[in-house]
């Protein structure tokens, strides 16, 4: 064989072999991934392969993408890239378990009409054309279930999201929550402007059932209880409670000492306080103290007035911000959490289990904290009073806990009701006290009922910014986590605070916030002079606008104030100067590290490359 058609056929075999093992790797290797990023964004938690893995039956993913809309939004085509990358993750990871498709509708189109009628929601643009970004999941029995859109900002959520819907579309009916509150938040629908956004929330996973406040049952098929800051129940509706946790076990009871939000409620008598009554107190073993708790070491920052109209940023230590370090690393509603817990003037737990029930608490205060009266709570007070009324106890207070293990009614039959004088209201409640499931005296499953100390931590107004409607802690994290633990799936918890994938830039924050400490009080100080030379500056120009003569000593009054005035401008400036000059030097370090060492460092390194060859070449002469 001539040389050159060896030289040939050996490319060709060459070739060969480079598609075959790159066809072979692409099956066999389809799994493998190394991800770089700092909170291993692509990387699936063991929780979500557990979901993905277990699937009884093949589920597809469409993800529904606008593309060529989506193009002109940076934020969108940076996090539809991120969802792509991810759910091929997810295929790779589901031994074929999960197929992927994208599609991209067309404007007024079958393909359109499709998706919208499957749950899909378009965001309006400036332009004429909507864009779509969501996924439908189908299954094999032809149930569709959709994430309506991918909002870039909940991020943190997106692998929770998609693991939730393949997890519906193997199991699709969602546990039922029962929601019993005096709060005006948790009696609205999910669907009403008004509601919680721990219900609009849960209503994603949980098909979320509102109570009345003279329930004589709980809805049918009741999975999970959450008790609220419940008004006070009479003694059937006690009872109603007990049956259901002898019978089904599972209950989210949120109490407070002082309730600050149902003190401002429109329209209705403010709850301070609430309880569950002696019987519930007795069967449960768990009952909240009198006093509210205040922690110095986990002070919330809140904007007071500070005299002169001046606003000033301090600590509430009746708002303990909880950090993750004073959470259960055990228990799997807080041992993902990232963020901090925010309370508002919060009780304290006091528990003493029933015999076959155990209790473990899951956030608690620093051993710093002390118990403020709740008269004092109740009355707004400012910082200073708190800590005025502040002696440590020394120990820790208990916010949140968990109770497991058996329970024991402490009913011996069905209480009687006092009998309606209407013929037909008594009709009706005879009907809905029917649907009370039969008296049992003992647990006929483990109970699992988990405590928080708080109904304030359940308002959006601790924890939700106004400005984009998301979470600035994790308060509904927790709530979720609970409901997740309580009713749902259990693998599904720890996906709740996977860190977003935008990364703030930490160092950049650092060093405006130590400018603005460093330069606050001189910035206050030059506008405050700055505010009174123009008044009277304003003043005296008023006067002689009016008509009035000005003495010598005001017109030289008016040229002082005027220079006073540019001088102190020229100040502000500087301070303003000031707040910029580390983040700009920051700013020209990253430059010049990102855009020109690179370049030189190759340029040396050819120069360098260029005088080892000139010198070998020297010789070897």
């Amino acid at each position: 064989m001539r040389r050159g058609h060896y030289a040939i056929l050996a490319s060709l075999l060459v070739a060969i072999v480079f598609v075959g093992l790159n066809l072979a790797s692409w099956k066999w290797l389809a799994p493998a991934r190394a991800d770089f990023t700092a909170n291993g964004l692509y990387t699936m938690s063991s929780s979500a392969q557990r979901v993905v893995q277990r699937l009884a039956e093949p589920v597809e993913l469409e993800l529904v993408y606008s593309r060529g809309v989506g193009a002109e939004f940076p934020a969108i085509r940076a996090h539809a890239d991120r969802v792509r990358q991810l759910m091929n993750e997810i295929a790779a990871q589901s031994g074929g378990k999960v197929k992927i498709r994208e599609t991209e509708p067309e404007p007024f189109s079958d393909e359109e009409d499709r998706v919208v009628a499957a749950g899909l929601t378009p965001a309006p643009t400036n332009g004429p054309d909507p864009i779509y970004f969501g996924v439908i999941g189908h299954n094999t029995v032809d149930d569709n279930i959709a994430i309506p859109f991918l909002a870039p900002e909940r991020d943190a959520l997106l692998e929770y999201e998609l693991v939730r819907l393949i997890s519906q579309l193997d199991d699709p009916s969602p546990p039922k929550v029962a929601v019993i509150s005096s709060l005006l938040a948790y009696q609205d629908d999910p669907s009403e402007p008004g509601a919680a956004f721990i219900l609009r929330e849960a209503s994603r996973a949980f098909d979320i059932e509102i109570a009345p406040p003279d329930f004589r049952a709980l809805p049918l098929g009741t999975d999970v209880l959450m008790l609220i800051h419940p008004g006070p129940l009479d003694e059937w509706q006690q009872y109603v409670v007990d049956q259901f946790l002898v019978h089904q076990g599972r209950a989210l009871i949120a109490l407070d000492p002082v309730s600050r939000v149902s003190m401002v409620q429109p329209g209705q008598q403010a709850i301070p306080a609430s309880s569950l009554g002696e019987r519930l107190d007795r069967m449960l073993g768990v009952t909240i103290g009198p006093d509210t708790v205040a922690d110095r070491a986990l002070a919330l920052p809140v904007n007071i007035d500070a005299g002169g109209g001046r606003r000033q940023v301090v600590g509430q230590p009746l708002f303990p911000a909880v950090p993750p370090a004073l959470m259960s690393k055990t228990d799997v509603i807080t041992a993902d959490l990232s963020r901090p817990i925010n309370f508002g003037a919060p009780g304290h737990l006091i528990a003493q289990p029933p015999a076959g029930a155990t209790f473990s608490p899951l956030v608690e205060t620093t051993s710093q904290a002390a118990l403020i009266s709740s008269a004092i709570a109740m009355s707004d007070p400012t910082p200073r009073t708190v800590l005025e009324a502040y002696a440590a106890s020394d120990t820790s207070q208990i916010l949140a806990g968990r109770l497991s293990g058996e329970l024991r009614s402490t009913f011996s039959l069905p209480p009687s009701v006092p009998p309606q004088p209407d013929a037909v209201l008594a009709e009706l409640e005879r009907q809905e006290m029917a649907k009370v499931p039969p008296f049992a005296s003992r647990s006929t499953n483990p109970a699992e009922v988990i405590f928080v100390a708080d109904a304030d931590a359940f308002d959006d107004g601790f924890y939700v910014n106004p400005q984009n409607g998301t979470a600035i802690s994790d308060n509904a994290a927790f709530i979720l986590n609970a409901l997740d633990n309580l009713g749902g799936d259990e693998a599904l918890t720890a996906l709740r605070s996977r860190a977003p994938a935008a990364r703030p830039m930490d160092r950049v924050d650092e060093l405006r916030a130590a400018a603005r400490d460093r330069l606050y009080e001189e910035q206050q100080r030059l506008e405050k002079l700055l505010a009174d030379a123009e008044g009277r500056l304003n003043l005296l120009e008023a006067r002689r606008t009016s008509g009035a003569t000005l003495t010598t000593d005001e017109q030289a009054e008016i040229a002082s104030y005027r220079e006073q005035a540019a001088e102190i401008r020229k100040q502000l400036r500087g301070v303003e100067r000031e707040f910029r000059r580390d983040i700009d030097a920051l700013a020209g370090q990253l430059q010049f590290l990102n855009v020109w060492l690179p370049p030189i460092l190759v340029g040396l390194a050819g120069i360098g490359v260029f005088v080892w060859r000139s010198r070998r070449r020297g010789g070897s002469r």
